[in-house]
C-alpha cells in the first residue's frame, strides 16, 4: 500500500512537467513572419517601422534560427543589415537539438548544421561570425557541417577546413594570380603590416586563430 502511494505521489508531481512539454508552441509574430516570409520586403517595411526582432521568444526557435532554416538569403541578409551583430548571436537549441551538442551555440554553427544552402552561411560569414569558433564541448564548425546532408562535402566544407588550417575568418577565392602560389602555401597577396590580411571580396578580414578540430 506505501509502494503505491508512493508511486501516485510521484507520479502526481510529475503531471505539470509532463503537460508542460505537451503544451503545442505558440509562435510569436515575428517568428511567425520569417517562417512564411516570401520575400525581403516584408521584412524591411517591419524594420522601417522600427519592429524589435530581438525580442526573447518562448519556444520555437529564434527569429535568426528560423530565417536560416527558411533558407531565404534575402531574408537573412535583410535581417544582418538591419543588426550585423546578430551574425555572433548564442543560440538555444530547445527548438532544434542536435545530438551531442550543448544547450546552447553560435549561431554559425547552428547554421552549419541546418542551412539548407551555402549562401546562407556565406552571409553569416560577412557579417564578421567567427568561423573558428567552438561549442562549450570543443567541437568546431566542420564538426556541425557533418551533420549537414545539403553542406557536408562540398566546396563550402572545403573553404571552411582552409580557414581553419589557416586559422583566418575569411579564404581568398582562387584568381589568376594566387592560382601561381606554389602548392601547400598560402597566399600572401594583400596581406598588411599586422598579419591582418583583407581578402578584397566582401568578407570580413581575415583573424588570427587555432585550429581545434575534433
Amino acid at each position: 500500500m506505501k509502494k503505491f502511494l508512493l508511486l501516485s505521489v510521484c507520479v502526481i508531481a510529475a503531471m505539470p512537467a509532463m503537460a508542460q512539454r505537451n503544451v503545442e508552441c505558440v509562435l510569436s509574430p515575428f517568428q511567425e513572419l520569417i517562417t512564411k516570409a516570401r520575400n525581403e520586403e516584408q521584412i524591411n517595411n517591419l524594420i522601417t517601422r522600427g519592429a524589435d526582432f530581438d525580442k526573447p521568444v518562448r519556444c520555437g526557435g529564434s527569429v535568426m534560427q528560423l530565417a536560416i532554416r527558411r533558407g531565404n538569403p534575402k531574408i537573412l541578409e535583410a535581417l544582418l543589415r538591419q543588426s550585423p551583430k546578430r551574425a555572433s548571436d548564442m543560440v538555444s537549441l530547445d527548438a532544434f537539438p542536435i545530438a551531442g551538442a550543448p544547450k546552447q551555440i553560435p549561431l554559425i554553427l547552428f547554421a552549419a548544421c541546418y542551412a539548407p544552402n551555402a549562401a546562407m552561411m556565406e552571409l553569416l560569414m560577412q557579417a564578421n561570425a567567427d568561423v573558428l569558433i567552438t561549442d562549450d564541448f570543443g567541437r568546431n564548425i566542420l564538426w556541425y557541417l557533418s551533420k549537414n546532408p545539403v553542406l557536408r562535402d562540398t566546396e563550402l566544407q572545403d573553404k571552411l577546413n582552409q580557414m581553419l588550417l589557416y586559422g583566418v575568418t575569411a579564404v581568398q577565392p582562387a584568381t589568376q594570380d594566387n592560382q601561381a602560389q606554389p602548392q601547400g602555401q598560402p597566399s600572401t597577396q594583400g596581406q598588411v603590416p599586422n598579419g591582418n590580411t583583407n581578402m578584397g571580396t566582401g568578407l570580413p578580414q581575415a583573424t588570427q586563430g587555432t585550429l581545434m578540430a575534433e
